[in-house]
Order: C-alpha cells, then sequence, then structure tokens
C-alpha cells in the first residue's frame, strides 16, 4: 500500500510539472520571449531601370564597337550630330547619344585623356563625334555646297570613306571637369574658316584673329593626343586620326549604317 501512495504521488508530479507547462503565459513573459527572438529580414532585390538602345546604336555594338566612356569613365560626351549645333544644322544621329569607337582606338583615347588630367586634374577630354556611319559621310557629302576643292577640306569623300567610317577617328575638345565647360580654342567645332586651321594659327595670332590662349589650349589638346598615337590634321583643330586610312582598310570593317538611299529620305523628312 505505501508503494502505491509513492507511485500515485509521482505521477501526480510529473503530470503538475506537465500542466504547468502547457499553462498561457502573461503577457509580459509573451513580449520578452517575442522580443528576443532575432527577426529574419529578407534581402529586398533593387531592380535597374532597363535602358533601351536605340537601332543605329545596337547596329555598332553588333559591329564590334565600344562605348568610350566604358573604357575612359572621365571623357566627357557631347555628340554635335544628335543635335542641331553642327555645320549641318540639323540631327543625323537621332536617339544615338553615346560615342562609339573600336576598341583599341578607345583605349589610346584613355591614354590621351590620362596624360591631360595628369597636365591639370581640373581638365578632361570632351567628344564631339567618333564613329560616323557612311550614310551620315554621304549626306554630308550630297549636302554640303561648295565646290569639292573646299569640301574636302571639311568632309572627306564617302567614296574612299572617311576614318571616322572606320570608328577610327574622332572629333573633340578640352574641356572643365566639373562644369563641362569647353576651353576657348579660337574658333567653334566644325567652323569652315581659316580660323580653325591649324596650320594658319600662326599667321591668325599675328592678325589678332586668335588668341594666345587658343593657341596654348590648341597645343594642349594636341600634346594630349599625340601621347595616346593620335595626329591631328591642318584644316580642323578638333579632329585626330589614330591611323591612316590604309591601315584602317587592313584592321577594321567600314560601318555603312543606312543605305543612301534611306540616309536621302531622312534628310528629306527633316
Amino acid at each position: 500500500m505505501r508503494n502505491f501512495y509513492k507511485r500515485y504521488l509521482l505521477i501526480g508530479f510529473i503530470l503538475g510539472i506537465g500542466l504547468a507547462s502547457c499553462e498561457k503565459p502573461d503577457s509580459k513573459e509573451l513580449s520578452i520571449q517575442l522580443n528576443e527572438v532575432p527577426l529574419v529580414v529578407e534581402d529586398t532585390v533593387e531592380v535597374s531601370p532597363v535602358i533601351e538602345i536605340g537601332e543605329l546604336e545596337q547596329y555598332l555594338i553588333n559591329a564590334g564597337l565600344v562605348n568610350i566612356q566604358s573604357v575612359s569613365p572621365n571623357t566627357l560626351v557631347e555628340l554635335k550630330y544628335s543635335t542641331e549645333d553642327n555645320f549641318m544644322g540639323f540631327d543625323m544621329y537621332g536617339d544615338l547619344t553615346t560615342c562609339y569607337l573600336q576598341p583599341d582606338v578607345a583605349e589610346k583615347l584613355k591614354i590621351a585623356n590620362e596624360y591631360l588630367q595628369k597636365k591639370d586634374s581640373t581638365l578632361t577630354l570632351l567628344v564631339y563625334d567618333g564613329v560616323r556611319p557612311r550614310s551620315v559621310q554621304q549626306a554630308m557629302w550630297d549636302t554640303l555646297d561648295m565646290p569639292i576643292s573646299e569640301k574636302v577640306k571639311f568632309v572627306s569623300n564617302p567614296k574612299k570613306g572617311s576614318l571616322h567610317n572606320f570608328g577610327a577617328a574622332v572629333d573633340l575638345t578640352i574641356a572643365n571637369i566639373e562644369t563641362g565647360q569647353a576651353l576657348d580654342m579660337g574658333a567653334p567645332y566644325d567652323f569652315i574658316g581659316i580660323e580653325a586651321y591649324p596650320m594658319k594659327e600662326k599667321q591668325m595670332l599675328e592678325a589678332g584673329r586668335i588668341t594666345q590662349e587658343a593657341v596654348d589650349n590648341r597645343k594642349l589638346l594636341r600634346r594630349s593626343m599625340k601621347e595616346g598615337g593620335f595626329f591631328n590634321i591642318q584644316t580642323e583643330w578638333w579632329h585626330f586620326n589614330s591611323c591612316y586610312r590604309k591601315k584602317a582598310i587592313e584592321l577594321y570593317e567600314i560601318v555603312e549604317g543606312m543605305t543612301d538611299q534611306e540616309a536621302m529620305k531622312a534628310l528629306a523628312s527633316l
């Protein structure tokens, strides 16, 4: 009988503990328990905006050319032929706002800009034009109304192909890296006149038609571009080639762009 009571008391004690553990905790205890449980917050995924690429830009990418700012991020770009601020007076590139060049030419441009910024960290290159499809070159050639002897000083005959058409030439200036303001070069981009001629700088300076500051700025631009492996031409202070046409033909495919018929149709619609 004594053993029975011991067994009964033991079972009751165990059941009591079990029932106590199943009792609803008071609100204060529950609050403490919840505060002790770490909260797991799922990482939020930021969705990048979809950047639409225009037809011309996709054409250039497919041709193997590269966006120069992907190679030289500090280089500024203001495509003049995507505006009306050019000697043609109208937009010829449409929605294209980025500058494309052959990959090795873009690397040369990076070297030139690095040289410039070592000379003056407040300055950077500002690119006005890079690759130019031959269809655009043809439209320029057909529209520019002047004798061929003068025309070839500003626009290469599209039959031969400009180095721009290969993505092997660049038009540019120097600008303040913070404001984007271009330095004085004595004559604006695409200026048709001898003030734009590097070979006439001494004469123009003596005649007071350009300033010493403008000449110095041009010389800095030429030194920087030479450091990258470019050379200038004698009728446009802004134009620099990375090689000669014969070499470009060996290295690259010419970028055709639209057909002549499509180009002239686009011109007629302006």
